[in-house]
């Protein structure tokens, strides 16, 4: 019967998979020791899980508590995979621009300077967002307590992250005098490798984070 209930109360919920097998395992060890409990005074193992599971609460009364804090660990998630998407793309293209043998220099046009600025701009703002709602959906929460809201502006602003940032690296890619071609290393492939594939996954993080809220 415990088997059964935490199998149910598995499928209500929605998070990291490490966050939620804690808490199933968490919960299954209550539910054990109060059904052993239950068996030292004296009630056969049936009767003994029964209580317990009873006594522990409806699967559907007792999942959005649980739900909450899987919601916080996803959004805390997204917002850190947000910071180490957006760090680590100065140093991935400049690495790139080594390997292609570009090293920097040459003529610029102010299309280029205006999109680079407002990159620099832009992901530090967006570092900063995302650093804010790291915090306030981990240490924040003795302050701010367990708000769905959060974690839903965690997944909101993931797809806003990968919008303007698709955009911008784009822009980019078209104004950069490194680009020889559009279908060289430096032009589209290349942004697709370094910037696509990180926005993509900033993606399927904040739909997980929205499902999750």
């Amino acid at each position: 019967m415990i088997d059964r209930y935490v199998e149910e109360l598995a499928e209500a919920l929605h998070g990291p998979r490490a966050a939620k097998a804690d808490l199933l395992t968490e919960a299954r060890d209550g539910l054990f020791d109060a059904a052993e409990a239950y068996e030292e005074s004296g009630l056969d193992r049936e009767s003994a899980e029964r209580l317990a599971v009873a006594d522990f609460g409806a699967v559907q009364t007792i999942a959005p508590d649980y739900q909450a804090e899987l919601g916080l660990a996803e959004g805390r998630r997204t917002a850190v995979l947000i910071c180490a998407v957006l760090i680590a793309q100065p140093v991935a293209w400049w690495a790139m621009l080594r390997l292609a043998g570009h090293g920097g220099g040459g003529d610029v046009s102010a299309g280029y300077l205006l999109v680079d600025q407002a990159v620099r701009w832009t992901g530090g703002i967006a570092i900063a967002i995302a650093l804010s709602l790291a915090i306030a959906t981990g240490a924040g929460v003795r302050f701010l307590g367990i708000r769905r809201r959060l974690v839903r502006a965690a997944g909101l602003f993931a797809f806003l992250v990968c919008a303007v940032f698709g955009v911008l690296g784009l822009l980019l890619t078209l104004y950069s005098p490194a680009t020889d071609s559009l279908l060289g290393i430096t032009g589209l492939p290349g942004t697709a490798l370094l910037l696509g594939i990180p926005l993509a996954a900033v993606a399927v993080a904040g739909h997980r984070c929205l499902r999750a809220a």
